[in-house]
Formats: structure tokens, sequence, C-alpha cells
């Protein structure tokens, strides 16, 4: 028979006894049965980074698991030990195991609460939605909200120094003018742009403060960047009570894992700046070598909102930072408003292909002389003569050619 869970959080209502929950919207302690407020007041003075040197891989743990009695209706239900926050399935009480996080190598030493409560989530949904040019008409008014999560998801913060040696070829552009004969047999000039190489080299130093890694396996790394960036200057002293009323999330990637994703990125963005210290117009054989020290790391516990609409029968997903209120996520797409921008563009196409064909038949039959074509033109001068006799001028007409 599982051994009964014996820890979890009470914190009743001083006014009716009833559970206090954390309130985003004002930022405290309440009770929803008789309005009681509690102001909640954390520090930062415990969050302090770790050495990552003490980050070695969890021990494989088995999921013990225990038996929860609902304070609220006595239900008895059999959960993980390991869960953070359960919720009766019979009276739906938000409960709080502090116990969970002790499953784990480390606990959360910060905490960001959430500020995005749920009905300003769902006023966020609403305005989202239609904003899209190439949703469907009639999304905003169709689009039903299915589910909305407020769940506090755990991260990995690391902070490291990297000094990087870099070398690879420098280019610069330059122009040299060319004679070519185009389709029509005439030659032309014009400017053809070669590459000049040379080798350079050099060193790259800099601190990466605050890396953040998802330590989730519920969500993949790239989906939640849509929401960033988490003010993480807020973060305050991890305190269960926050939990109340929420759902939340032992951390399943353990720090190693987490440091392997981070370096990844940290990676990306070194190899980023010195491809600029090196490129002159451009570059190429970029090579970087980069050594890693004073690496330190802290374990955070982030507010996010999971949520999920139905549109025409299906099911679309999106995410809003529980903090900030960043939104991201899927919307469909309309068929018609697609097919009739592809539709507008070709037209479009069309009708410059179409002038474009007419300017060049307007020109057809044309002689245009050039340096190279003889010019032969021939007209009629008019001679004058003089006669000496009467002293009169006459006319005589006479032909001549000018140019053969």
């Amino acid at each position: 028979m599982e051994r009964e869970l014996d820890d979890i959080l009470h914190c009743p209502c001083p006014s009716c006894g009833a559970q206090l929950q954390y309130s985003a919207e004002k930022e405290a302690m309440t009770c929803n049965h008789c309005g009681y407020t509690e102001k909640l007041t954390l520090g930062n003075d415990r969050i302090e980074e770790l050495d990552f040197n003490r980050a070695r891989t969890d021990t494989e743990h088995t999921v013990e698991r225990r038996l929860f009695s609902c304070q609220r209706c006595g239900a008895k239900t059999v959960v993980n030990y390991d869960t953070p926050t359960i919720s009766c399935g019979f009276c739906g009480s938000q409960n709080v195991n502090p116990e969970a996080t002790k499953t784990r190598l480390f606990e959360p030493q910060g905490i960001v609460p959430f500020r995005i409560s749920r009905n300003q989530a769902s006023e966020s949904f609403k305005k989202w939605i239609g904003q899209s040019i190439w949703a469907p008409n009639d999304l905003k008014n169709l689009a039903r909200l299915d589910t909305l999560h407020g769940i506090y998801i755990p991260f990995w913060t690391y902070d490291v120094q990297t000094h990087s040696e870099w070398e690879g070829d420098a280019g610069t552009y330059y122009y040299e003018t060319e004679r070519v004969r185009d389709p029509n047999g005439n030659v032309r000039t014009q400017q053809v742009r070669r590459t000049r190489w040379w080798y350079r080299n050099g060193t790259y130093d800099q601190f990466f403060d605050d890396v953040l890694i998802l330590a989730s396996r519920q969500l993949p790394q790239q989906t939640i960047q849509g929401v960033y960036p988490f003010l993480l200057d807020q973060v305050v002293n991890y305190e269960p009570k926050v939990l109340l009323g929420w759902e939340s999330e032992v951390y399943k990637v353990d720090p190693q894992e987490g440091f392997a994703v981070a370096k990844q990125q940290v990676d990306q963005r070194i190899e980023s700046a010195c491809a600029d210290l090196l490129s002159d117009d451009t570059y190429r054989n970029l090579s970087v070598r980069t050594q890693y020290a004073n690496q330190t790391f802290k374990h955070l516990i982030l507010p996010l909102w999971i949520c999920a609409y139905q549109y025409n029968g299906k099911t679309y997903q999106f995410l809003i930072n529980g903090q900030t209120g960043s939104i991201d996520g899927k919307r469909p797409v309309s068929f018609w408003k697609v097919l009739l921008a592809v539709l507008a563009f070709l037209m479009l196409v069309f009708v410059l292909v179409t002038i474009s064909g007419k300017k060049k038949r307007s020109n057809y039959g044309m002689t245009v002389p050039t340096m190279e074509t003889p010019v032969v033109v021939k007209s009629t001068v008019s001679s004058l003569k003089f006669d000496v006799v009467s002293g009169m001028k006459k006319w005589v007409g006479e032909g001549s050619t000018v140019g053969g």
C-alpha cells in the first residue's frame, strides 16, 4: 500500500479557513471565498550562481507513488511523489507538494511569479487571434478558447567566460571592366565583380550571462523562444506559496544536458561575432577554437500560459509569457486569401511582361546609327552662279552627291 503524502502545503485563510491562492492580478495571496488578501514579500537574497563542477548528472531515481488525501473533500488518489502541484480530480482544488523538488539534486533557487492573470491571458488571445492578415475572416468570431493552463516551467541559466581564437580568409570586392557581345551582336562594356582574398586571424573574448535553457521536455526549446524574453532581473527567492492555485513541473533535463544546449547557442553567437571580425566584404574558411571558464548555473521556475483553441474542428496551440504577456503560436491560414495573393502576383507579372514585350516590338525595323555604320545622305544643293553681264544672281539647280 502506498504511503500517504503528509507534507501538503497548507495556507489557510485567517478569515474563513479556506485555502489561500496566489493571485497574478493582485500579486498577493488571496482567498476566493471571502476576498481576503495577504501581501507576499519576496526578496532575492538566496539566489546565487552554482559552480558548474557540481552539475553532475542526476542519478537515476525511481518515481515513488504516494497516496494524496484532499483537504477540501477528503477524496484519496494515488499520485507521483515528484508532482509539485496536485489537482484533486473530484473537487478541482489545487494543492502544493513541497517535497517534490527535493526528489531532484537541485532545488529551485528563484521564481518569477505570474503577472498575467487568466483574464488578461484570455484578452491577449482575442487580440492576437485577429492580427494575422492571412487568417480567415471569421477566425476571431469562431475561434473557441479550449484550454488555458497557467504553469510554472523549470529552467536553467548559465554564465560562462569564453576566449576564442579565430582565423580565415577575408575578401575584398573590386571590379574590372570587360567587353562583351550581347545576343544582338552588339559589343558593350560591363563591370565584373572580383574578390581579393587574404589570410587574417585574431582573438575574441566574451562573457555570457544568464543563457536561458528550458529544463522541461513538455515543450521544444525553439517553441518557447517565441515568447522570450523573461525579465530575469525580477527573479525572487523561490517560495512554494507562489505555486498555490497554479500548476508546476520539476525539471526533466539535468544541468549537464542543459549546458550542452547552452553551449550550442553560445558557439553560434561566438562564430557570428568572429565572422564579423574576419570579414571585410566577405569571408571564407572561418575556423574558431573556444575555451570556456568560470562556468556557473542556477535553477529557476518561470511562468507560462500553455493554451489551445478550436477552429473548424482543429486544435491550435499557443503560448503566453506569464510575466510579460508576449504571445506566440499557430493560426490557421485562409486558402482563399493565399490564392488571391498568388493570382494578384501572377497578374502583376503578366502585365509587366506584356508592357515590356510591347516596348520591344515598337523598336523592331528601326535602324539606329552607330559609329561603325556609315551614313549615306543624298541632297540637292543649289549652287549660286553670278551673271557678270547682267549683274544679277541666278539660282541654277544642280544635283550634287555628298558621301558617295
